[in-house]
């Protein structure tokens, strides 16, 4: 389909945007790398400075177009990936509300994740995919007033913490049959709690950003915290999860960047037979396909954004820039720790974190092989949403993770 001529440059705001997130990366995000991993969340006094820039004010007042979301998201993850995640807690959530909440619910909901006296924004969490094998899907049944619903949700991102928490469930077959359901409140502690919390999921990289189960046993949700999406579910739901790709995709041409510009200074700066590692022919294409697998994913992700941005959001598209984006980002942290040598899988150097975080980042967004059955479908004429059922939507079971 013929594409319509789209201008990368920036403008004036979004370079200043975009500085303004670099900067506090650097002197903040790159700092606490570690501390971050190690504890399993985010320092308090970097999740101020962070709310201080005030965009996540703009991500609930009215959602950032998709190209400044990317962005913001590319620098967020070139300063650290796990923070990255751990920072937005309420964007998902947000999106989500907007696209399939009532105005009224909107305003009633949204009012749960904004920052508080204590300078934190509440956390917001997406409960999509479903428990483990033998176990059914969440199912809800309508009842007076409201619905009940049964069953465990895993790979939920923020589940510990949430305040607010969207949960989808089947009420019937297909994807008109799916509900999208708001619950208030951090889940129970209390293993007999109607809605609490399962395991926690330990997680080979972005462990700044906690994960676990819900477990929800015959919970009551009342009838107005049903988010509907308007009067077509299915399409309100689809631009959820191609946002949550786009941003995905941001995050790893951000982390692809950061490794790139590391292995590109490393050795740049180690010398040998007289001369820098650099320069030898090996070295040199290594980084010349780095560079090349940066650029073009990048592009192919603005591309997507601004269709988006232009009230042409394409699935295909999206689902083909967030998988590029995995390519590149495990490509660039592969070739990252390699170039290093022996200081690549040490903790001296950050080499080794990409790498694990790069592979999370491909898992926790949904696979590259999901993405490319949207895109095959597209190229072959079939489902453009690449649902087996014809649902439109990533199967529960194939799509562990929404960022």
């Amino acid at each position: 389909m013929h594409k319509a001529m789209i201008s990368f440059a920036l403008d004036d705001d979004q370079r200043l945007l975009q500085d303004t997130v670099r900067r506090f990366c650097r002197e903040v995000l790159r700092e606490q790398m570690r501390r971050h991993e190690q504890q399993g969340g985010l320092l308090p006094e970097v999740e101020q400075a962070f709310a201080e820039l005030g965009l996540i004010d703009l991500e609930l007042d009215e959602g950032l177009p998709h190209r400044t979301a990317a962005l913001v998201h590319e620098e967020l993850a070139w300063g650290d990936p796990g923070a990255a995640v751990a920072l937005w807690t309420p964007h998902l959530c947000a999106g989500a509300l907007r696209e399939l909440g009532t105005p009224e619910q909107q305003a009633r909901l949204l009012a749960r994740l904004r920052r508080g006296p204590d300078q934190r924004y509440g956390r917001g969490a997406v409960a999509y995919a479903e428990g483990g094998p033998g176990q059914g899907a969440t199912v809800a049944v309508p009842t007076r007033g409201g619905y009940v619903l049964s069953g465990t949700k895993r790979f939920v991102l923020h589940a510990p913490q949430a305040e607010l928490t969207i949960v989808f469930a089947q009420l019937d077959g297909g994807c008109q049959g799916m509900g999208a359901f708001a619950i208030a409140g951090r889940p129970a502690a209390d293993p007999q709690g109607s809605f609490r919390l399962g395991q926690r999921h330990e997680l080979l990289g972005l462990r700044a950003a906690p994960a676990g189960e819900l477990v929800l046993q015959e919970h009551l949700v009342p009838e107005e915290d049903r988010l509907r999406g308007g009067d077509d579910f299915c399409a309100a739901a689809r631009r959820v999860f191609a946002r949550a790709q786009l941003l995905t995709a941001a995050r790893q041409v951000g982390l692809a960047r950061a490794a790139y510009e590391l292995a590109l200074s490393y050795t740049q700066d180690r010398r040998a037979f007289g001369k820098p590692v650099a320069h030898f022919q090996a070295v040199a294409f290594a980084l010349a396909e780095v560079h090349m697998e940066v650029e073009s994913a990048r592009w192919l992700l603005w591309q997507a954004a601004a269709e988006a941005d232009a009230g042409r959001l394409d699935l295909a598209l999206c689902a083909g820039a967030a998988a590029h984006a995995c390519e590149a980002a495990f490509c660039a942290a592969d070739w990252c720790v390699q170039l290093l040598g022996g200081a690549g899988f040490m903790e001296d150097f950050p080499a080794e974190k990409w790498l694990r975080e790069a592979k999370a980042l491909a898992l926790v967004g949904g696979t590259p092989q999901l993405y490319e059955q949207i895109v095959a479908a597209q190229v072959l004429g079939q489902d453009p949403e690449g649902n087996p059922e014809g649902a439109g939507l990533p199967s529960p079971r194939l799509q562990p993770f929404l960022t």
